[in-house]
């Protein structure tokens, strides 16, 4: 059997916690050559020591969990893609989730994609999101109780899998033991892993993960034999696993090994003869009875084209070419050149196998990316179509000998999206000190806008705040300031710009995990890079500096903050802008809303219910000290009533969108 081996490439160059000196935008020393460089995967079947299995580098005992260590750049449907760019997910797909009505909702949407959480209940049993390459199905996270019993409650379905309870990486689970051939359960010294620390935190790799039998409701597969809504006489299948909070939980799609046996999935000799079931191009479907292994396959947006948003500028909108406004200095692998059509685009079968033609793209937008160690904070992987043709089983059966997943694809979503597991292709190596290969997992610092909360371009003056991640300690101590020093809390951050110029960035807050500075106001446009250093170690990341990219200040809800003011008589009142606001004849009302990112434009708009507004501007003060103040005026004759979204425009990009309602 073969399998295409996929080297997650998400290479990176972040910050180094060792205070030394390194060349600007390069690796750290002795790391891979960055981003771009001509970083290859390593051939098939290749690998670093025992037990790495096909396509992971290091040592292959101690393994990095993907999600733990590529979260940053996933897009807000929980995607991404390598370098050769195979838009794939490794947990829940919430964009895919939402368009089946899989028990979730839109919190809010933004610039930046749409933000979903779990509704709390009552759920009804989940669809079938997609099939592994062992032809089983796979379901979303909520499913009956009693797998034997549809009539018994929906609950949201549990991994058995939990964090080990160790001080030390001396020893592996038990259920890793199948996945780590000729590895012993005890390990010798030369195989510990790293000490579990601030760097090396439990749940780093899957090893740190052990599987308990009657802990959960799923096997160590990550699924389980059931009766579903598809499948009223039972079938084995997996599930999206997330934990109590509603986010993912190991191993979030599917465990190490297949439980079903695998065909040759990407087979280049099709039969002749098959049956044919739907064929966008031809506009072909099938009378067939609509079993579960056909009519899963999401048909009804496959003339649709792609679109994503690139991190290179999100208020542009989706587009269906990619990329686009590009900066000077980015760097990136992929894209799509020309419109092409999203989800599956042919599906075909005969007794004993479907085959399933994709582009490997999605019906909803698709991006941005970013990733704090790349040039100027923007993930270089775009997706790119695949046009794959893939083979599924249609009567699975239990394979008597298990086989490992591996890297790369081990399934495919609904909308032929592909299923990764929980795998980069990088594991410690202990004369590293490190991992190796994969992407570079580096401290560093994610940052965003104090204001949207969003990440993306940051402007001259714009407010920032950046939170830590992979271990970096931006301060020694917690302190505000209400000065703006270039030094808080142990800390201090400089900016350097396109130019090469570097400037202490004032700050306003500091704490080991967070840091909150603006960008120095003469910092010029372009890829720019901000060092943060506490205590004698220093932590890089990089910006994008535009001239201008406005961010509305909202509360962690999503809720525009500022400040309803009304005139009537000459008398001013200020009201609230979290409740409903009350037009009245004859009366003015203004809206006074904060933000940042405006730079040093002039060229300022607003609209309210899409109907431009007047708008002024200025300086914030006492709690909104630095922020931009806007003043717009809700159009006399505005006669829309409900919901409203207000945005200001500045030199034609537009902010997020804010929410108001109108009565």
């Amino acid at each position: 059997m073969s399998q295409v081996v996929l080297l997650l490439l998400l290479a990176a160059n972040f910050c180094s916690l060792v205070a030394q000196p390194r060349p600007e935008g390069g690796p750290p020393p002795g790391g891979p050559p960055p981003f771009g460089a001509g970083r290859r995967p390593p051939p098939p079947g290749g690998r670093g020591g025992p037990g790495g299995g096909p396509g992971v580098r290091g040592d292959g005992i101690w393994v990095r969990n993907a999600y733990w260590g590529e979260w940053q750049t996933f897009d807000a449907c929980v995607g991404h893609q390598p370098p050769d760019g195979m838009y794939h997910h490794h947990a829940t797909p919430n964009c895919l989730r939402a368009q089946l009505g899989d028990n979730i909702e839109a919190v809010r949407s933004g610039r930046n994609g749409t933000t979903h959480r779990e509704k709390p209940g009552p759920w009804h049993h989940s669809p079938i999101l997609g099939w592994a390459l062992d032809g089983y199905p796979i379901y979303g996270p909520y499913a009956y109780s009693d797998p034997n019993n549809p009539s018994s409650p929906v609950k949201r379905i549990r991994s058995g899998y939990r964090l080990r309870n160790i001080t030390a990486r001396t020893s592996l689970p038990d259920w890793a033991l199948p996945v780590h051939p000729n590895v012993p359960q005890e390990l010798s010294p030369a195989q510990y892993g790293p000490a579990i620390n601030r760097r090396f935190p439990l749940g780093r790799y899957i090893e740190d993960s052990e599987f308990v039998a009657g802990f959960g409701d799923l096997d160590e597969h990550n699924g389980r034999f059931a009766v579903t809504p598809e499948f009223p006489q039972g079938t084995y299948a997996y599930y999206v696993t997330l934990d109590t909070e509603g986010k993912p939980a190991f191993p979030y799609l599917m465990g190490g090994q297949l439980y079903g046996t695998m065909a040759n999935p990407r087979s280049r000799n099709v039969p002749s003869g098959l049956s044919e079931y739907f064929n966008r191009a031809n506009g072909v479907a099938s009378s067939t009875p609509k079993a579960a292994a056909l009519s899963s396959w999401m048909t009804a947006g496959s003339g649709e084209n792609a679109k994503a948003v690139t991190a290179y500028d999100p208020s542009a909108a989706p587009s269906e070419t990619w990329p686009r406004n590009v900066p000077a200095g980015a760097r990136y692998n992929g894209g799509v050149t020309s419109p092409t059509e999203a989800n599956i685009q042919r599906v075909r079968y005969d007794d004993s196998d479907v085959y399933i033609d994709t582009h490997g793209l999605a019906a909803y937008t698709m991006g941005p990316w970013f990733d704090p160690g790349q040039p100027g904070g923007l993930f270089g992987n775009l997706p790119t179509a695949r046009q794959t043709t893939f083979r599924l089983p249609r009567n699975p059966a239990e394979a008597t000998s298990k086989q490992a997943t591996g890297l790369g694809p081990v399934g495919f979503f609904v909308n032929g999206v592909a299923v990764f597991n929980y795998l980069d292709g990088a594991s410690y190596s202990r004369s590293r000190g490190d991992d190796e290969g994969g992407g570079i997992v580096i401290p560093s610092a994610i940052q965003v806008s104090t204001a949207s909360r969003e990440q993306g371009p940051a402007a001259p003056r714009a407010l920032v705040t950046a939170r830590s991640i992979f271990g970096s300690t931006l301060a020694t101590r917690t302190e505000t300031s209400r000065d703006w020093p270039e030094s808080l809390g142990g800390a201090t951050v400089t900016v350097r710009d396109s130019t090469g110029a570097v400037r202490p960035a004032p700050l306003s807050y500091a704490s080991p995990d967070e840091v909150r500075f603006q960008v120095p106001e003469d910092s010029a446009p372009g890829i720019g890079t901000v060092t943060y250093s506490a205590g004698g170690s220093t932590c890089t990341a990089g910006i994008y500096i535009a001239p201008s990219y406005p961010h509305l200040a909202v509360d962690a809800e999503g809720r525009a903050r500022g400040q309803v003011i009304r005139f009537r008589n000459a008398r001013k009142a200020i009201e609230s802008i979290d409740k409903p606001i009350a037009i009245v004849a004859r009366e003015a009302l203004e809206l006074v809303l904060y933000g940042s990112g405006r730079g040093k434009s002039g060229d300022v708009r607003a609209s309210v219910g899409g109907v431009e507004a007047r708008v002024s501007y200025g300086a914030g003060s006492g709690t909104y000290e630095r922020f931009d103040q806007f003043t717009i005026e809700i159009p006399a004759g505005l006669q829309k009533r409900g919901p409203q979204e207000v945005l200001i425009m500045v030199d034609g990009r537009s902010s997020n969108r804010v929410p108001i309602e109108l009565r």
